[in-house]
């Protein structure tokens, strides 16, 4: 009877905790499909996507579950491209993709706003990636961003040797193309606006409208021929 009573108050109380889930568990694959209403549709109304105002106004906990129940639409979005391209059918609204990795996407910068935040109150400075000027292994300036690393980068006879490998007569007629293929891209670029500083110029001082043209006219081919 003792064991009885113990066992009776334990599923009680189990009861009772169950009684308090907000949610109910489904742990059946039918979570990796849309709704049955759903299929054979051709289209399937979708709203918007999460604006950055509208989650910077959520508790972090709400961003949590935010962000399981987006990524829970994806894997259920991947399955049923999936299975319409099984199908070779067409998926309705593909753009409900889009939507969801934006508002995942804006999630990962609310919460990394915030953490920006409490770390520059708490250390003074930010510890995360920061964007720093650096050289690749062409020699080219470029941006990139800091990363952590196993190991502290040494200049040692491995990375020399690696370096010496990218280093040869290949690597200076690619630098040297892509010196010229900037350079033309600067001429380029500096012609269109003279030639629109030159337009400019002529609409002001001979009064030409906009639908006045400088090309000069094509003749036919009737006029060609005769």
């Amino acid at each position: 009877s003792y064991f009885c009573t113990i066992f009776s108050s334990f599923t009680s109380k189990l009861v009772r905790s169950r009684a308090l889930s907000v949610s109910s568990r489904s742990d059946s694959l039918s979570e990796f499909f849309d709704a049955p209403q759903n299929w054979g549709v051709v289209s399937v109304k979708s709203g918007r996507p999460w604006r950055i105002e509208e989650l910077r106004r959520k508790s972090a906990s709400d961003l949590h579950n935010l962000w399981y129940i987006l990524l829970k639409e994806r894997n259920m979005l991947m399955t049923m491209e999936e299975e319409h391209w099984r199908r070779l059918e067409r998926m309705p609204n593909p753009e409900r993709f889009e939507k969801v990795e934006e508002s995942m996407e804006n999630i990962l910068k609310v919460v990394e706003e915030r953490d920006r935040a409490i770390c520059e109150l708490e250390r003074g400075e930010w510890v995360g990636p920061k964007e720093v000027e650096a050289v690749d292994q062409l020699g080219r300036p470029v941006t990139r961003l800091t990363e952590e690393h196993l190991e502290p980068q040494v200049a040692g006879r491995s990375s020399q040797a690696e370096d010496e490998k990218m280093w040869g007569a290949w690597t200076l007629r690619y630098l040297r193309r892509e010196r010229e293929k900037q350079l033309r891209a600067q001429r380029e670029a500096a012609r269109v606006q003279r030639f629109e500083r030159l337009q400019a110029w002529r609409r002001r001082v001979m009064n030409i409208s906009d639908e006045d043209t400088f090309e000069r006219p094509q003749t036919t081919v009737a006029a060609k021929t005769t």
